[in-house]
């Protein structure tokens, strides 16, 4: 573990290496399509620019009917949600009951299989369920603030050297109905019954602290978590600051088994698994700004989309992109853009990859 100092200097060497990406979108015309309408791989166009106050973070599109949902995660806002058809036509913005402004906004975002949309919002550390149909909002279900560890031994705490609130940021469903979710600073995943509730610590790991600890999630063919950490700080030259993506398989009663490390990648956001068993990560740092394709038995990167060249030059260029979501055989991304001087990247894109996305848990009748 890092000491307070060092955990300082390392978020001062962040934010200054982040400064220096700054990027404004240029003019440009859109890529053709095919005449089907569909697109090739590492080929993308724009769904929509969010409406203010931007920033969009998390990413669900409806198995159904292909809608988008995101939400923004700007600082000091209002937490919006937006829905748009698959067109990306605006349908709804939802504002979330009881969001008091804060550092961050709307994070994650899931759906279940009755229609309703689950939003992570950091401010009460909480997830927001919305019924589209009626608009009501419930709590769904709470994250606690962990003191450190090195404060309190041998009670629930984080592990870490910092006493940090909760961040729940990603949020995935098991077929029982289970959410798990991510805490980008406290370290920790963790487990909300089906129902909702009080969220219970699942599973702990000091290799996990980080300025920028656990992010994207989602089950693969065998049932076992992938996620990634996107800025490890433990003392491995091959790792240190880099994301890292991991796995735990589940042990009996649904318990963590043994953590195994999948592949070493820049730093890695959202996370998404397509139907080859292929991890896709939107890269956060603004120097690459790209989809990284993994391929989780050999541990390697077999891709990255765009092009380069596209990513900078296309008609809104590629921006800290944060999350994907399968749509066909293409990604829905979040264009974050969270240094952007210009308010058309904050946008909805689309991305070719050649592949269907493995299927999502959306369990029913969650009361």
């Amino acid at each position: 573990m890092i000491g307070r100092r060092t955990g300082v200097l390392v978020l001062a060497s962040i934010a200054s290496w982040i400064s220096l990406g700054v990027v404004t979108a240029p003019d440009a015309a859109p890529e053709p399509l095919a005449v089907d309408g569909s697109l090739g791989y590492g080929q993308t166009r724009d769904i929509a620019v969010t409406p203010l106050p931007g920033q969009p973070e998390g990413m669900a599109v409806d198995p159904v009917d292909g809608s988008i949902w995101s939400g923004s995660n700007r600082p000091n806002s209002s937490a919006e949600l937006w829905h748009w058809d698959s067109d990306g036509r605006l349908i709804q913005t939802y504002s979330l009951m009881d969001h008091e402004p804060s550092e961050h906004g709307v994070n994650g975002i899931t759906l279940d299989g009755d229609g309703r949309v689950y939003a992570l919002d950091y401010s009460g550390a909480r997830a927001v369920r919305i019924d589209p149909h009626s608009g009501e909002q419930t709590v769904y279900a709470t994250f606690a603030d962990l003191p450190s560890c090195a404060a309190t031994p041998g009670e629930p705490c984080e592990p870490s050297p910092l006493d940090r609130p909760a961040w729940p940021n990603w949020a995935t469903f098991a077929p029982d109905g289970t959410m798990y979710v991510s805490d980008l600073n406290q370290a920790t995943i963790w487990k909300v019954p089906a129902g909702g509730g009080a969220a219970e610590i699942w599973y702990q790991n000091s290799d996990f602290a980080s300025v920028y600890s656990v992010n994207g999630m989602q089950f693969d063919v065998a049932g076992r978590l992938n996620f990634v950490v996107t800025v490890s700080l433990t003392p491995d030259i091959s790792s240190f600051g880099r994301g890292v993506v991991y796995r735990i398989p589940f042990g009996p009663n649904g318990s963590p088994g043994q953590l195994e490390r999948v592949a070493v990648v820049a730093q890695g956001d959202g996370l998404a698994i397509g139907s080859s068993g292929r991890i896709y990560l939107p890269i956060s740092n603004p120097f690459i700004n790209s989809i990284q394709v993994v391929d989780p038995n050999t541990g390697s990167m077999v891709a990255e989309l765009p092009a380069v060249v596209d990513r900078v030059t296309r008609s809104i260029p590629y921006s800290t992109p944060a999350s994907v979501a399968f749509r066909g055989t293409s990604l829905i991304v979040s264009n974050h853009g969270l240094l952007a001087i210009d308010p058309r990247q904050w946008a909805i894109l689309e991305l070719g990859v050649g592949e269907t996305g493995l299927p999502l848990n959306y369990p029913k009748g969650l009361v």
